[in-house]
């Protein structure tokens, strides 16, 4: 691959883990790449919320009400802020020649993903108001439940899309046509998962009759 690569090596001496180069924003092939490892990490969340409650009820909720249409806006967004950290690895870093450096690939990622979620929290879920739109109400009632679980789980999220990005970026164009067709056929059943859901409110308490010495009411 163009640019080359960052490989971790095993006891032998041969490479373990080859980090392949995403960091050129103007290199349009990585956007498959980048929309697939989203999409597997997206899949994989589901599974997690619905098998092991990560994100709480309410990302469950998200993904009960929304389903395709809430994958599609999750893998869109994750290619997104690739696209911008791209951009910002390519003319603040790489411009000067300097080797492919799948850390500091990341600390820009991170960095990207930090500001966005801030400034949708405070531009927009905290602007509107509740009744205005379901997904934004849905992401509000995520924030809430899991506080600065949501911000730090983001950050573990696009951190290990993006070393799936590095991995499967040298992969055969056929192998990626199969990996997405495998997560297109396994979305429905994941969504179909039944998870936990919270115990329905106690009613209320009745009313105690009032009875004076006399026997009525």
């Amino acid at each position: 691959m163009d640019g080359g690569g960052y490989s971790s090596t095993g006891g032998g001496g041969g490479p373990l883990i080859h980090l392949s180069n995403i960091g050129k924003y103007e290199v349009i092939d990585d956007f498959v790449t980048i929309a697939n490892a989203g999409f597997f990490t997206t899949v994989l969340a589901i599974v997690s919320a619905r098998i092991g409650g990560l994100g709480g009820f309410s990302l469950n909720t998200y993904f009960e009400l929304f389903g395709l249409e809430g994958i599609v806006s999750c893998v869109m967004l994750i290619t997104i802020l690739f696209q911008i950290t791209r951009y910002f690895y390519t003319t603040l870093y790489g411009t000067y020649e300097r080797a492919w450096s799948p850390f500091i690939f990341i600390c820009f990622l991170v960095g990207v993903q930090v500001t966005y979620d801030l400034a949708f929290y405070y531009g927009v879920v905290n602007v509107l108001k509740k009744g205005q739109n379901y997904m934004v109400d849905i992401i509000r009632a995520y924030v809430n439940e899991n506080k600065l679980g949501a911000l730090g789980g983001h950050v573990v999220f696009m951190i290990l899309t993006a070393l799936v990005a590095m991995i499967m970026n040298e992969s055969s164009d056929l192998s990626k046509i199969v990996l997405f067709s495998v997560l297109a056929f396994l979305v429905p059943y994941a969504l179909a998962i039944q998870y936990a859901k919270p115990a329905p409110p106690a009613p209320p308490p009745k009313a105690e009759k009032i009875e004076d010495a006399r026997g009525f009411y």
